[in-house]
């Protein structure tokens, strides 16, 4: 990678650098609303039509799950291994799928402690994280008691007459929510805020090691969770792409209709 130019921008030092992606493999897919990882590496995407697809990490081999009630997924978490986690917000439930994408169970939340989940995402110590539409409020949620583990109201953060919340994922012991106006915010296991970084409106991030990384226009931002080192760099110009996954020394990027593997 050979850096052209450094910015200073907000406080902070990034470098803008170029990189030569080397294409490994790309396949052809459905328009993905979610996309994720699990610990072995298996890419997994979820489609508009309501299925979830796993591809190897040479994208050779897939399987399909296509539940018998399909509705679009918006969010989608296959870290955790044993199980992928996915949400739908128009069906007010989240379901659970085992790693073989051929059991699933599907939960709905309990209506008198949570009015509308507007978003959810896995905890490490396997509850739910969710934004209450209702009260304006980021939820733990303890699934195996149905009962809250935390309530923080967000009215000192965000203004509820003009927000826009589109990601939510927890990564070390920190969950991470990325808004449209405010950049991403930053909360402790327990829900409270400890500091922002100033990307607005980025609708997806994952992380690697120590790092955030997402798309910004054409470049994959990476940001040091510690230093909050920034670096961008410039992706390959040959589709607009949605999603981002590094894994390994290589990058999965993720179009409207393919998958491209670069290293």
């Amino acid at each position: 990678m050979k850096p052209i130019f450094l910015i200073l921008f907000a406080g902070c030092f990034f470098q803008i650098t170029q990189q030569n992606f080397q294409l490994i493999s790309s396949v052809a897919i459905d328009e993905p609303t979610e996309v994720s990882q699990d610990r072995a590496g298996h890419i997994y995407i979820a489609t508009y039509k309501g299925d979830i697809i796993r591809y190897d990490t040479d994208l050779q081999n897939k399987l399909v799950f296509s539940p018998p009630n399909p509705n679009r997924a918006t969010a989608l978490e296959a870290w955790q291994g044993l199980r992928i986690f996915s949400f739908h917000r128009d069906l007010q439930q989240f379901r659970l799928i085992n790693r073989n994408l051929s059991l699933h169970e599907d939960y709905s939340f309990p209506q008198d402690i949570i009015g509308f989940a507007e978003m959810a995402t896995p905890s490490f110590d396997n509850n739910i994280w969710l934004i209450d539409q209702a009260d304006f409020s980021l939820i733990k949620y303890d699934i195996t008691s149905r009962l809250l583990i935390s309530r923080t109201p967000l009215e000192q953060l965000l203004d509820p007459d003009n927000y826009e919340i589109l990601f939510l994922k927890e990564y070390q012991n920190r969950l991470f929510l990325s808004t449209k106006h405010r950049g991403i915010l930053i909360f402790d296991n327990l829900g409270t805020y400890l500091k922002k970084f100033e990307y607005k409106n980025i609708s997806s991030f994952n992380f690697e090691m120590d790092n955030m990384y997402f798309i910004e226009g054409n470049n994959l931002v990476e940001i040091n969770l510690y230093s909050d080192h920034d670096v961008k760099r410039a992706l390959p110009k040959n589709a607009p792409w949605l999603f981002a996954i590094i894994r390994d020394g290589r990058t999965y990027l993720f179009s409207k209709n393919q998958i491209s593997c670069y290293r």
